[in-house]
């Protein structure tokens, strides 16, 4: 067979159905589509094929993963919400151990269908707490969230800094430094909701109590990082509620730089924040974007790339990356027909010299969905 003859074949080798239903099933996981990705595991048969356990399903598909100890199994968690305490409706937690466990093999005690069964449970259980999470956040109860990431996902949050000593390592370790950042966030965005619930005496309260040791946390961490050989300071898009890139290495040490440069933008935030209280109506002052709902859904966001990040996901879909693949590939191919045609092939407004592909309009999604484009 020639080159090109294997080349065609290959081409047009079809592709393992129940990779494409693994694609769709991750993306819809990704997406908090919970019904959605269960109605389809079990249509498309991965919760009978076994596909789900096999050893080259990705690990965050085929693992269990679960950060709470062996002790707590609840299905509701007290929490406190504006003042009184409410319950958080839960699923159980199917299993309780401290790290994920590999994908079990058929031993003769559980088949491959049965697994696949126990991790799509699995997967949904812990969709739902997201959704929880989430949606906590967005309703303006961001305290009810901290406590659910506390319960289920400890790696996401740092301690709550309320005593005299700060919650974290003396050097500060990507990861903690992260998980600082995003507690940071979550606790002004529970002064902001004291606020706006007219409860100025309890913000007041918190935020001595809290807030203010944010501070400190950074001071004892520049304290502590004189001296020591970080690496260099990557470009910064400035901004409190960036997040991180996927350069960070969660075990590095956080340059002196950036940790000035955080602790600075933290000490603005504070003071933005605590000036709330000074207005009759916030919501009619110059800090109104402070309590705009657009603020609490980008917090959701961020705690649910956390979370994420957490069970070891990836930063998108793989179908989305793999789609923009190929919406890629198929403008490049298009703007290569286009510039090969013959000059009596092509329209007489585009007889022109071919130019670079930076020099070509930009690629829009009609362009891969008209079938025409490639005629």
């Amino acid at each position: 067979m020639s080159a090109k003859d294997e080349l065609a074949a290959r081409a047009v080798k079809s592709v393992d159905s129940s990779s494409l239903h693994l694609l769709v099933y991750s993306y819809l996981l990704h997406n908090n589509c919970g019904r959605t990705a269960q109605a389809f595991a079990r249509t498309c048969g991965l919760a009978t094929s076994g596909r789900l356990a096999s050893a080259d399903t990705p690990a965050y598909l085929s693992t269990i993963f679960n950060a709470v100890d062996e002790d707590i199994s609840v299905d509701a968690v007290p929490v406190k919400a504006k003042g009184k305490e409410t319950q958080a409706k839960l699923p159980a937690i199917v299993e309780a151990v401290d790290a994920p466990q590999p994908a079990r093999k058929d031993s003769g005690m559980e088949s491959d269908g049965e697994r696949a069964h126990e991790l799509i449970d699995h997967h949904i259980e812990y969709l739902k707490i997201r959704q929880s999470i989430c949606t906590s956040i967005e309703a303006g109860e961001p305290e009810v969230a901290s406590d659910l990431l506390t319960t289920y996902f400890r790696p996401v949050l740092i301690p709550p800094p309320a005593g005299t000593q700060p919650a974290v390592n003396s050097l500060p370790v990507r990861r903690e430094f992260n998980a600082t950042l995003l507690r940071f966030r979550l606790d002004t965005q529970y002064y902001v909701e004291l606020i706006a619930n007219h409860q100025e005496l309890d913000a007041l309260q918190f935020g001595q109590r809290t807030l203010w040791r944010y501070p400190d946390i950074f001071d004892t961490w520049l304290e502590h990082s004189l001296g020591f050989a970080a690496p260099a300071l990557h470009p910064l898009n400035g901004a409190l509620h960036s997040e991180p890139s996927a350069d960070d290495h969660d075990d590095d040490i956080v340059p002196r730089d950036e940790l000035k440069l955080k602790r600075a933008e933290i000490m603005q935030h504070i003071t933005d924040v605590a000036a709330l209280v000074a207005y009759p109506d916030p919501r009619k002052s110059t800090l109104a974007y402070l309590l705009s709902q657009e603020r609490r859904r980008e917090l959701a966001e961020a705690v649910n790339a956390a979370i994420l990040r957490s069970m070891k996901f990836p930063r998108e879909p793989a179908m989305v990356t793999l789609v923009r693949q190929l919406a890629t590939t198929s403008a490049y191919l298009v703007g290569y027909r286009s510039s090969s045609r013959s000059p009596e092939e092509r329209p007489q407004s585009s007889r022109q010299p071919w130019r670079p592909q930076s020099s070509r309009q930009p690629w829009v999604l009609g362009t891969f969905v008209n079938s025409d484009s490639f005629a």
